[in-house]
């Protein structure tokens, strides 16, 4: 056979497996869109009884439930995804009721069996099904999440414990982030969503006995920084015997939470932190004060803007600032200070408030 045979050969050979490549990635691209359109004409009626059903009255979502009850794998299949998604986004009875329809699906069984498969994505999703469901007999399921060997089932079980509440919750996840400083972000998110129920153990929590581990250390100064995101005013008294510890990093977290509170009976308290060895505790409590803010913060505060730290000062400036007239009062009075100076030029900047 010569060159030229060969190559020619070769050519008709190369062009028809192109025409073959072709030719397959147009069928499949047909029977795609042929799938995509018959899943949504599937999709279409099933997903408006959905609807009706988290936002219908009460005819309407008692004939969408009987509806959706009656139909087939196919159908539900079709919604699956879309129903999961809409369920965080829902709240009171409208919430309830798409939940209870995903476990009359049996997704209960099949989340379960997600989040123990040997698949790393595969058990977070199953984590996260079961957060969305917050069916009572699976936390224990989500708990173990908690210990599980890979960080990011650890972290979507804490983020889907969320969806409960109770003391058992709570602890099982500040312990978890009291073991693991990644977790920090996902424990403050899934407390947030707790909410106040939440409060009795952080406050167990902060005024256990002093230990000198890094890890209890940790669990007081998380349970610190959660209070003042949750509201926890009742723990105001626990905060404030917490600001005698020796660990500064608890301490500004106690201060920080007293100011988010804003409980005028913390003033002296915090004023007290004023001279602390620390300049970023003096610093914090400045802040603090000023979002507490009333005639009973300004005589500290004012004292703050002799303070040989140039950030101290500042910070008590810009609290005054927040203390209404007398704080202005005060800054107008001290206006020799560089930090009070730029104190009123900033407010002066201020956009006003519409």
């Amino acid at each position: 056979m010569t060159v030229e045979r060969f190559a020619w050969y070769a050519a008709v050979a190369c062009g028809l497996a192109c025409l073959v490549v072709v030719l397959a990635l147009v069928v499949i691209r047909v029977l795609r869109d042929h799938s995509e359109g018959r899943r949504r004409n599937v999709r279409a009626p099933i997903w408006q009884q959905v609807l009706l059903l988290t936002a219908g009255d009460d005819e309407e979502v008692e004939l969408a439930t009987l509806a959706l009850l009656r139909t087939g794998r196919k159908e539900r299949r079709a919604v699956y995804d879309d129903a999961f998604a809409l369920v965080p986004k829902l709240r009171g009875g409208a919430r309830e009721r798409l939940q209870a329809l995903m476990r009359d699906w049996g997704s209960l069984h099949e989340s379960r069996r997600l989040a123990r498969s040997r698949s790393v994505v595969r058990r977070c999703r199953g984590m996260h099904q079961l957060g969305i469901l917050a069916a009572p007999e699976s936390l224990d399921r989500l708990l173990e999440g908690l210990v599980d060997r890979e960080f990011a089932v650890r972290r979507t079980a804490t983020l889907a414990l969320a969806s409960y509440s109770g003391d058992e919750v709570v602890q099982a996840v500040l312990d978890a982030a009291a073991n693991e400083v990644r977790l920090r972000h996902d424990f403050l998110a899934t407390v947030d969503r707790i909410g106040p129920s939440a409060v009795p153990v952080l406050a167990r929590a902060l005024a256990a006995p002093q230990d000198a581990s890094p890890v209890a250390l940790r669990r007081q100064f998380l349970a610190a920084e959660v209070l003042g995101l949750v509201g926890g005013h009742r723990s105001v008294p626990t905060l404030e015997a917490a600001l005698e510890s020796d660990a500064t990093e608890l301490v500004i977290a106690c201060v920080n939470a007293l100011g988010d509170l804003g409980a005028p009976t913390s003033v002296m308290s915090l004023a007290g932190l004023l001279d602390h060895a620390s300049m970023e505790v003096r610093r914090t409590s400045a802040v603090a004060l000023g979002k507490i803010g009333g005639p009973g913060s300004v005589a500290f505060l004012a004292a703050a803007l002799r303070d040989e730290n140039i950030e101290v000062a500042r910070a008590a400036a810009q609290a005054l600032e927040r203390c209404g007239l007398a704080g202005r009062r005060t800054l107008e009075a001290s206006a020799a200070h560089p930090v009070v100076r730029e104190a009123l030029a900033l407010a002066r900047l201020a956009v006003p408030s519409a």
